[in-house]
Order: structure tokens, then sequence, then C-alpha cells
């Protein structure tokens, strides 16, 4: 599965292991930026080796708050309440 912007993936390696991030940009080949809307807002995206994600069949538009970037998330169940 390719991961573009947009989609939701899992970090298999690093302190945010399992957590689910949206990928907010695609930087060549080998690296991306990822955001979850708490923990690393849109404005202060993390990068991210593509080999240590894995994507899921999600892919989110149009995201352009931190509060909808988590909204998100939760409704498609990849992350907690609270």
């Amino acid at each position: 599965m390719d991961i573009v912007k947009g989609s939701v993936v899992i970090a298999k390696a690093g302190r945010d292991k399992g957590r689910a991030f949206a990928v907010t940009d695609v930087i060549g080949k080998r690296e991306v930026l990822i955001a979850d809307g708490k923990s690393r807002p849109l404005e202060r995206p993390k990068r991210k080796n593509v080999i240590h994600l894995q994507a899921t069949s999600t892919v989110i538009d149009h995201v352009t708050t931190n509060r909808q970037l988590r909204n998100l998330l939760r409704e498609h169940n990849f992350i907690q309440e609270g």
C-alpha cells in the first residue's frame, strides 16, 4: 500500500510506536511528515522514514485544524477517547 499525503499510518518504531498519525507531506521516496493533532500538531509535524510506518487503507483529505485531525482519527478508531 502506498503512503500518500492524507494517509493514516501507524508508527512501527520509535517513541511513538503504535500511535496513529496522518501524513501531512511526502519528502522524496523515503520520508514523510506526520502529525496527530495533539503531541504532533500540524504546525510542527515529525519527519519519519516510511520503513518505520505501517500504512492503513484510510485516507483523509482537507484537514485544516488540529481538532479536525484528532476528531477524524478518533472517528476511524485510530485513537482512544480522552
